[in-house]
């Protein structure tokens, strides 16, 4: 079946609750005709790994995410558009499979890459720590910076200690 179809049979209420949508390929080339489908996934109690329904590993089919994740997709586009869109469903589950998240808008640009936000994070969190005052030392061994607000730290070792890693920064 398509992705279009099973979005239909789900907004039927004919699929069982314990299935998960299986699709075809990569989910960066899941569209409204990809070849998907719907089963229960089981597993072997000696290896731990999961055992796809008869067939579809042939297909090329892996698993991706449950039922209730399908619904909530299919209601989350609906209510971005106003009104009942399988296509902009399809986009919603195409954009949650690829980044566990919903998007904003339908046809949403993809989010930047990890190290850009954590990046911007780093610096947001940062310079929130607002100035150091040279009157009261760092007490970080060797350092002769001054401590931020509430802290008997400077900026970059308070920030080494909070996110217990190296500060990217050094003003």
């Amino acid at each position: 079946m398509t992705l279009v179809q099973a979005i239909q049979q789900v907004r039927s209420a004919h699929i069982d609750r314990e299935n998960w949508l299986f699709i075809a390929n990569d989910a960066v080339e899941l569209c409204p005709t990809s070849d998907v489908d719907f089963g229960v996934i089981d597993f072997d109690e000696d290896s731990d790994r999961e055992v796809f329904p008869e067939g579809f590993k042939e297909r090329g089919l892996y698993s991706t995410i449950d039922l209730q994740t399908v619904e909530d997709c299919i209601g989350w586009a609906d209510r971005l558009v106003g009104r009942t869109d399988d296509l902009a469903a399809a986009d919603c589950i195409r954009y949650y499979i690829r980044f566990d998240a919903f998007p904003q808008s339908i046809g949403a640009p993809d989010p930047p890459p990890w190290k850009e936000t954590q990046a911007r994070l780093d610096r947001e969190f940062y310079d929130r720590l607002g100035a150091e005052d040279a009157s009261r030392p760092c007490r970080s061994e060797g350092c002769t910076r001054g401590s931020v607000q509430f802290s008997v730290l400077c900026r970059s070792h308070h920030f080494e200690r909070i996110q217990r890693r190296p500060s990217p920064f050094a003003d």
